[in-house]
């Protein structure tokens, strides 16, 4: 059997636009929380540096001037700056020991941070500045600025490290806040977008009246609009369809009643036997014509009346519609078997829509076995048909054609279901009728 399976929904793949936006925005934000922390950290030990540089370089000054008028000037002594001359021979033990002379250079400022006991501790530590400079009588001045750990009290160390600490604070306030807004701007983009989605999930053309809603972004509100002048395009094109499906089947209907009428004409009159089987092809061809343009006219009204209910049962009508198309199966190595449950009632059901779509299905069931088996399965919600063909047919998936759009639209529009299952050399049609 020849029936295109439907397609199954697939998940969505890819990557959202809020979501890259977020990534975008969160990388920047952890990358100026980092540049704003070593920026604060090199504010604040520069700033320490710089300030004691220019202390030694006011007192180096200083000096000279006093040592230019007067060579036996005293040195300046003090309990964080200490000078020398010439050499570091002269300088206490500790100083020799942390200072490395070879690293000296002239007019340049060298740094020391000595801790015997580790970075993190602060006893016995000590963080040494060392300038040097020649005098006008080519002699060498070592100026030392030495801060002593010991010096400072515990509370005093502990506001050194928390001034420090703060830095790490506000860089880890200043993220936290991107990190919030980031939360509130998704937030907040994730409520329209969702409604917009909402909105084109429900929009039908039965709707398209009704008030667009606001989605406070010009560019959501574009996609809306641009949505909207879509479904109103279709809906023109829909109702331009409807128009010429209804007058072409209205026109239809005076010749298929004329071709009736004459056919029931010859037949009274008599033909010819070797006419009889041309005249029957030509009698069941504008029956089908008629049911077609029927369900066509039935399809294309615009209002929901529902068709005509009978009292059938299935497989009566089954039946009904395998001796008229019996004529499919002639010359054909075909086992046709009927598995009906017994009981079956009678059902109220709208007769000819029934009857089109249990012929359509009917019909491609037989036309597409040439060798096999059709089998046919009523209960009183369900008829299956099931075709297993021992001959392969290279044109199945384009033969059904208009007869498969009819059947879908049919039973869309009665709330049948319809499932179509693909099964080893064949096809398997399950038709579910609700009560």
């Amino acid at each position: 059997m020849s029936l295109t399976m439907p397609d199954k929904k697939t998940k969505p793949i890819g990557r959202t636009m809020r979501r890259e936006l977020s990534l975008y925005i969160l990388s920047l934000a952890a990358g100026s929380a980092f540049a704003f922390i070593i920026t604060l950290i090199s504010f604040f030990e520069d700033g320490m540096t710089d300030a004691v540089e220019g202390f030694i370089l006011m007192e180096t000054r200083a000096f000279e001037a006093r040592y230019r008028e007067d060579p036996s000037t005293p040195l300046p002594t003090g309990t964080s700056l200490r000078v020398f001359y010439d050499d570091l021979q002269k300088a206490p033990p500790i100083y020799r020991q942390i200072i490395k002379q070879d690293e000296l250079e002239n007019e340049e400022f060298v740094e020391y941070d000595w801790s015997p006991h580790g970075e993190e501790e602060w006893k016995d530590s000590r963080y040494l500045i060392v300038y040097q400079h020649t005098l006008p009588d080519q002699r060498i001045l070592y100026a030392v600025v030495d801060y002593q750990a010991n010096l400072l009290t515990k509370e005093e160390q502990q506001e050194f490290d928390d001034q420090l600490n703060k830095v790490f604070l506000f860089g880890g306030v200043y993220l936290l806040l991107m990190l919030l807004a980031i939360w509130l701007y998704n937030k907040r983009i994730n409520r329209y977008t969702q409604a917009l989605a909402l909105w084109a999930d429900s929009l039908v053309l039965s709707n398209l009246q009704q008030t667009r809603p606001n989605f406070h972004f010009r560019e959501l509100n574009s996609i809306a609009e641009q949505l909207l002048s879509a479904f109103e395009r279709i809906s023109g094109l829909m109702n331009r369809e409807h128009q010429f499906l209804r007058h072409a089947s209205h026109e239809l209907r005076t010749p298929i009643a004329i071709i009736r009428a004459n056919m029931e004409l010859l037949q009274k009159i008599g033909i010819p036997t070797e006419l009889h089987r041309p005249i029957e092809r030509v009698s069941r061809a504008n029956q089908s014509m008629q049911q077609l343009t029927e369900t066509l006219l039935w399809l294309s009204r615009e209002n929901e009346t529902a068709p005509t209910l009978k009292q059938i049962r299935p497989d009566i009508l089954l039946d009904e519609l395998s001796e008229e198309l019996d004529y499919l199966l002639q010359d054909k190595e075909v086992n046709v078997t009927r598995n009906y449950v017994s009981g079956l009632t009678e059902q109220a059901l709208p007769h000819t829509p029934l009857r089109i779509v249990l012929s359509n299905l009917l019909r491609n069931a037989y036309q597409y076995t040439d060798q096999g088996e059709i089998e046919l399965s009523v209960d009183q919600y369900r008829i299956i048909i099931t075709n297993r063909s021992h001959v392969t047919h290279t044109d199945h998936d384009n033969s059904f054609g208009l007869g498969l759009i009819l059947v879908q639209k049919i039973c869309d529009r009665l709330g049948w279901k319809l499932e179509l299952k693909w099964i080893d050399q064949g096809m398997s049609v399950e038709l579910l009728i609700p009560q």
